[in-house]
C-alpha cells in the first residue's frame, strides 16, 4: 500500500468553479488563495470524514 498517496485534494480550478456557479463576481489573486487555503483547512472536519468513510466501510463488510 502507498502511504503517501493524496486521497482528497482541492485546487484554484475547484475554488474559481465555485466562484462561477454562484456567480459570486470575486476575483482572486495569490493573497487571496492563500487565506482560502488556510480557511477550508480550519473548516473541514477532517477526523470525523475519516471516521464516517471507516465506519461506514466496516458496515458494508
Amino acid at each position: 500500500m502507498d502511504n503517501e498517496k493524496v486521497i482528497y485534494s482541492l485546487c484554484v480550478e475547484d475554488i474559481l468553479t465555485v466562484i462561477e456557479e454562484n456567480d459570486m463576481k470575486i476575483e482572486l489573486d495569490k493573497q487571496d488563495i492563500k487565506f482560502i487555503e488556510d480557511r477550508i483547512g480550519d473548516m473541514i472536519d477532517w477526523r470525523g470524514a475519516i471516521e464516517f468513510a471507516l465506519l461506514d466501510l466496516k458496515s458494508k463488510r
